[in-house]
């Protein structure tokens, strides 16, 4: 039978609205799991006799495709209730004929459900053909989010007996990691014994749709960005990282940190320092921004430079998974280049600040361990530091490749590029923490390899002389 049958499938939800891909943000779809997306699948809209029966068809061939034993079909409440019954015909319509049941909401006490053994008492519990003992079941369901009711399922068909359970049939694998970062499905099937096979997963409708040309080029752009920042190991390798965001032109630079407190005092430091070669951006804090606006911060530095401005929100990413959105909207407003994060609410939040960020077109640098002491806890600090690691390991898993690491800490460097460079990606590392807090450009820069940005703040711009103070510090990068 081959894979045909998905791309009808996909087309098949196109056709009937069923399958959406949002090139526009504002029509996105908050899911069960509180995640916005740009693409929605809605199974329930295959409510009359013809789309019910095309469905059908496509669950058929998903299930004799996979060569799983099928002699019983069950439906898992609620979606799955609908499914079994037409799923059964096309099957047989297919050389397969397999009966098909599901469990009643409340137990059946009358008629043939009277007077009834141990063995016998699963009529009372449900509705269609009783499973034998030994038979296999093949469970059927719309989706999988976190996996809940097909737990629930596993365990009332095992304690009616019914044990020989291979095969769960649905019909999009959304190939998502859950909110704690488990992959869902894998871990159902560890622990279940029964494997999941969907008519389509997160990838061929992607591949369908960029083959068939079927959606916006923007649409599609936003698919895979959503894939890559929440999908399983195997949908971020299949639709590729895509993402190598150099925000800074040379492999090594010096950053300023631009922490002044007036607008005059930023102007006269990208006045003085835009014309150094080796400066390859500014970083721009909370103070300029907030006091007078990121409008007005990027207007004035683009009077001197188009070098890329990095925005620091010090520390962004701390707020629940919501609000990235917004902040990516204001920020891209702007006219800023690029955003710092450190996500130190959680994953969830993580992913979904980088997402919104990819989204609206801004390139990412994400961050977990900080210059100061105190900070992890093997310094005395509240952050473990297991979990400061997993927020670059979990950037690096989305496809990011640009780092803020401690320039004061050395080893951590060392730490963190053995982390990200183990997730398959080649580092860009951003570090700050010199001059004031001890550490040396030229021992930091040795450490993180070719591509490195210094990002050096008092000691620049409190300078007497900033062209200057920036040259020197440039030469630094290059001190074998």
């Amino acid at each position: 039978m081959g894979d045909d049958y998905k791309e009808g499938f996909v087309r098949f939800l196109l056709e009937t609205g069923a399958l959406r891909v949002f090139d526009d943000p504002r029509e996105d779809r908050r899911l069960k799991n509180g995640r916005i997306s740009p693409w929605f699948v809605n199974i329930g809209d295959f409510n009359d006799g013809e789309s019910s029966g095309r469905l059908a068809g496509f669950y058929a061939d998903a299930i004799i495709s996979s060569g799983a034993s099928a002699e019983v079909l069950y439906g898992i409440p609620d979606k799955g209730v609908g499914l079994v019954a037409p799923v059964a015909i096309a099957m047989a319509s297919r050389g397969h004929n397999v009966g098909w049941f599901f469990s009643r909401k409340d137990e059946k006490t009358h008629g043939e459900a009277t007077g009834l053994g141990p063995e016998d008492r699963i009529k009372k519990l449900t509705v269609g053909r009783v499973p034998q003992s030994g038979q296999a079941i093949a469970q059927l369901d719309d989706v999988f989010t976190a996996g809940d009711a097909k737990y629930e399922a596993n365990n009332f068909l095992v304690g009616l007996g019914r044990t020989n359970l291979p095969l769960l049939a649905i019909a999009v694998d959304r190939q998502e990691v859950a909110v704690d970062s488990r992959d869902a499905i894998a871990e159902y099937q560890e622990k279940t014994g029964t494997r999941v096979v969907s008519v389509v997963n997160a990838v061929d409708v992607f591949n369908i749709l960029r083959e068939g040309r079927l959606v916006p080029e923007r649409a599609l752009e936003r698919l895979a960005n959503y894939i890559r920042v929440y999908g399983t190991k195997d949908a971020r390798e299949s639709v590729g990282r895509g993402l190598e965001q150099k925000i800074i032109g040379a492999d090594r630079s010096v950053i300023p940190a631009c922490d002044v407190g007036t607008l005059e005092e930023f102007e006269r430091l990208v006045e003085q320092t835009a014309n150094v070669e080796g400066i390859g951006g500014y970083k721009i804090g909370f103070e300029l921004g907030l006091t007078f606006g990121l409008p007005a911060v990027v207007n004035t530095a683009r009077r001197y430079t188009d070098k890329p401005l990095i925005y620091d929100h010090q520390k962004a990413g701390t707020d629940i998974p919501d609000t990235g959105k917004n902040f990516a909207k204001v920020v891209k407003k702007a006219g800023v280049d690029a955003v710092i994060f450190f996500p130190q609410a959680g994953p969830e939040t993580e992913r979904a600040w980088i997402y919104h960020a990819l989204d609206n077109g801004l390139k990412v640098v994400v961050g977990g361990r900080m210059t100061h002491p105190a900070y992890a806890v093997s310094e005395g600090g509240f952050i473990v530091d297991e979990g400061a690691l997993d927020m670059y390991r979990i950037a690096a898993r989305a496809g990011v490749n640009n780092f803020v690491v401690p320039g004061n800490k050395p080893e951590v460097i060392k730490q963190v590029r053995e982390i990200v460079e183990g997730e398959g990606v080649k580092p860009v590392f951003y570090a700050p923490g010199f001059i004031a807090q001890g550490g040396s450009i030229s021992e930091a820069a040795k450490v993180a390899g070719e591509r490195f940005h210094g990002i050096v703040g008092r000691g620049i711009y409190e300078a007497t002389d900033m062209h200057a103070a920036a040259v020197e510090h440039t030469l630094q990068l290059h001190v074998s």
